[in-house]
This record gives structure tokens, sequence and C-alpha cells, in this order.
């Protein structure tokens, strides 16, 4: 008897309309109504990382007197200044000096630039070497070179968590290298120092391990940029050396011992 009623019920069902159906179906979703992320939208996002990272009231951001500021604003200015073209911002620059005995330096976009005390303690010994540090992170922020990764706010960011977020691959690297040397060449600097710095790094792989991530990867950075030093001594005549570091430079030095 069950059977014969569940048989009656489904020749019954057989003959609805399935047009009736249809058009109970809801609409599909309209995804064009929805706007992707643009660049200015992104660039934003990035640069609340800076509230987010120095919000953490464990990390100790270390106060820099208004003439060390203006000292390094002049470097900055130093560069843009003499390649316009390739700098076009107009963001007034600001510098963040992190206590920390993890040498690291990374940016955001708007110039926001950032380096750990024992980076600049340890391993920045003469002003060319500081400009180069300045070049890489000046042309990162101000191109706008950095991975696509958008992260829910949480309060902080750890120092070992917005360098992983602002790694970029070798290639990429490579490229602001050569661009850094041009730059570099046009303001009379030694473009030997920036190979220097990245040797530093690799034979102090370890001590940069936060920074890198892989330190198998620094080789390959000094290795492909010696091949490019090459081709550039072949076909252009050497930049004029810089000679030695200004007293500006040693009070900055002073002022993060003291």
């Amino acid at each position: 008897m069950k059977k014969f009623a569940l048989f009656l019920l489904l020749l019954s069902c057989s003959h609805i309309p399935w047009d009736k159906w249809s058009e109970d179906k809801p609409e599909e979703i309209e995804l064009t109504s929805y706007q992707k992320f643009s660049k200015e939208d992104y660039n934003q996002h990035l640069q609340y990382f800076k509230t987010m990272y120095l919000t953490d009231k464990q990390r100790e951001v270390i106060p820099l007197k208004k003439q060390t500021k203006e000292y390094l604003k002049s470097l900055v200015n130093n560069i843009t200044q003499n390649n316009e073209l390739f700098f076009t911002g107009q963001t007034e620059s600001e510098f963040f000096m992190i206590r920390s005995r993890v040498p690291f330096h990374f940016s955001l976009p708007g110039r926001k630039f950032f380096f750990s005390s024992s980076l600049i303690e340890k391993y920045i010994k003469n002003e060319t070497m500081l400009y180069c540090l300045l070049v890489y992170e000046l042309i990162r922020s101000e191109r706008y070179i950095y991975n696509k990764t958008v992260i829910i706010p949480t309060g902080t960011l750890s120092t070992s968590r917005i360098l992983s977020l602002l790694r970029l691959d070798t290639s990429d690297k490579i490229e602001i290298h050569k661009w850094a040397f041009h730059i570099l060449k046009r303001i009379g600097l030694d473009t030997d120092s920036y190979l220097s710095w990245l040797q530093i790094k690799n034979r102090n792989s370890l001590d940069f391990a936060l920074q890198l991530g892989d330190v198998q990867t620094i080789s390959r950075e000094e290795s492909l940029f010696k091949a490019f030093l090459i081709e550039e001594v072949k076909n252009i005549s050497r930049a004029p050396v810089y000679k030695g570091s200004s007293r500006n430079f040693y009070r900055f030095l002073d002022e993060l011992k003291g």
C-alpha cells in the first residue's frame, strides 16, 4: 500500500510544469557590479601597515631629533632632485628607527622608511652605504613595488610578519638594483658600494635571515648583479667616486649610540 501511495505522489509531481520551477529560481549574482581593488585602494591598504606596525606597545621606536630627520630628508631630496624623471612624487619622507638586535629595513608607499638600530650601527659604515639603503627603499615606495596581499587588520603587525608580506622575488629585486645603480651614478656616488652592500648581506646572511626569508637568495642576487655590472663597465665610463662621509652622518650614528 505504501509503495502504491509513493507511486501516485511521483506521478502527480511529474505533471508540474518545470517552467514554474524556473520562475522561482533566484537571479544569478551580477559579479560585474563588484569593483576590483584599484592601485590606489591597495596602496592605501599598505600605508595602514604603518599604524598597525607601530601600535605594538612592546616595539620601541627611537625618537629622532629634528636635525636627524632633516639630514635623512636631505639625502632623499638629493636622490630625487637629480633623478626628477624617475621620482615624480611630492610626498614628505618619514623615518622610523626601531630598536632591535635584528638588522632589517623596509618601506611603505608614501616614502615611509623603517630601519632597525642594529642595521645602522653594525652595517652602515659610511654615508654612501646609507644612500644605497635609501635608494632601494625609495624606488620601492615611489614605484609601488609590493606584492598584492590583502590582510585583515588585527591591530598590530610583528616585524617578521611585515617583512614576509613585503618580500620580493629575486628577479624583481634585480630590476630594482639596476635602477639603483643608474640613480646613484647620476648623483655622483661610488656605484661599487651598491655591490658592497649586497655582499655585506651575503656574508652575514644568517643575521639578515628575517629580512631575506630564504638566505640562499642573496647569493643569487649578488651573482646576477655582478653580471649586470660587468656589462655596464664595458659600455659606460666610471662615475665619480664619493669622497668620505659628512659630519651629519656621524652625528646620526652618535644619536643612535646615545
